[in-house]
């Protein structure tokens, strides 16, 4: 994420939630997922993506960065 920080950081605002702070469990809950993962919304807050767990690739982080970049 790091790397996509510096490149689309511009574009893209990027966030690392610790699960159990602020309302991580809530959001967890309303974009479905399991326990943790990605959750991708829009400058509205409109999910637009998820990725369950934290067993993710470059191209997936890629493909929901491309989904974002596309919203605006």
């Amino acid at each position: 994420m790091n790397d996509l920080k510096k490149t689309k950081g511009k574009e893209i605002t990027f966030k690392n939630v610790l699960v159990g702070t602020g309302k991580s469990k809530e959001e967890i809950k309303k974009a479905k997922l399991k326990g943790h993962g990605i959750i991708a919304k829009d400058k509205s807050g409109k999910l637009v993506d998820t990725i369950e767990g934290h067993t993710y690739g470059k191209k997936e982080v890629d493909a929901v960065v491309a989904k974002l970049l596309a919203k605006k």
